[in-house]
């Protein structure tokens, strides 16, 4: 699930913001990178930053059932200018850091990304670098943080492994790809039979319904 949002995260920015910056990206890594491309900025990139999980419902039979709260970041990294309010605020030709961090936040803000999440809630905006210096440039980085809340796949039944699954989107395909052990499926209820009783008389009648017939 957490792959799932982040890629919907990046396709919507990819979107929406357009020509504000020069690429949306998966974070790996670039804050801390000696050679990152000055040219290249104003960047955003995505980041998974931890759960919350929390019991949703309680059932006899099946258990808890959980409600995640993760948190996910875009993190806007741009081109500091000698007029600061230039780099912050922006003009006809430079894409300040304010203007990003307003655009993320209204792209993003009570959108469930298609239905694959509740609305998205915007949680805090922090200062990563201000003005840092770089290459002879000084750059300026921030973090939007986001709080994104889903419920939690059903969990397994006690005891039960994984059945295994030739879908790379559901759950269950890394445990069959990466050979860990495996449950045999569940037997499929194709068939009811019964007999109707009828106290009066003693009566009896058989009956079979067959569940895949439509």
């Amino acid at each position: 699930m957490i792959t799932k949002i982040e890629k919907a995260l990046i396709a919507r920015l990819s979107r929406g913001l357009g020509k504000l910056v020069s690429s949306v990206e998966s974070y790996s890594g670039q804050l801390n990178d000696p050679n990152l491309a000055i040219r290249r900025l104003p960047i955003a990139l995505t980041s998974y930053g931890g759960s919350k999980i929390a019991s949703a419902s309680v059932g006899m039979s099946n258990g808890k059932r959980f409600k995640n709260a993760d948190t996910f970041v875009v993190l806007v990294i741009a081109q500091s200018y000698r007029n600061d309010a230039t780099g912050r605020h922006g003009s006809e030709r430079v894409v300040g850091a304010n203007q990003l961090i307003e655009a993320v936040k209204y792209l993003l803000i009570n959108q469930t990304l298609g239905n694959l999440v509740e609305p998205i809630k915007p949680l805090r905006v922090r200062t990563l670098w201000n003005n840092l210096e770089a290459k002879n440039e000084k750059l300026s980085a921030y973090a939007v943080e986001f709080e994104i809340s889903y419920n939690q796949a059903p969990s397994l039944e006690d005891g039960r492994f994984p059945e295994g699954s030739d879908d790379p989107t559901n759950v269950e395909y890394i445990f069959k790809h990466y050979r860990g052990e495996l449950s045999e499926p569940e037997p499929v209820l194709n068939t009811i039979a019964g007999e109707i009783y009828d106290p009066t008389n003693n009566a009896k009648v058989g009956f079979e319904v067959n569940l895949n017939e439509s």
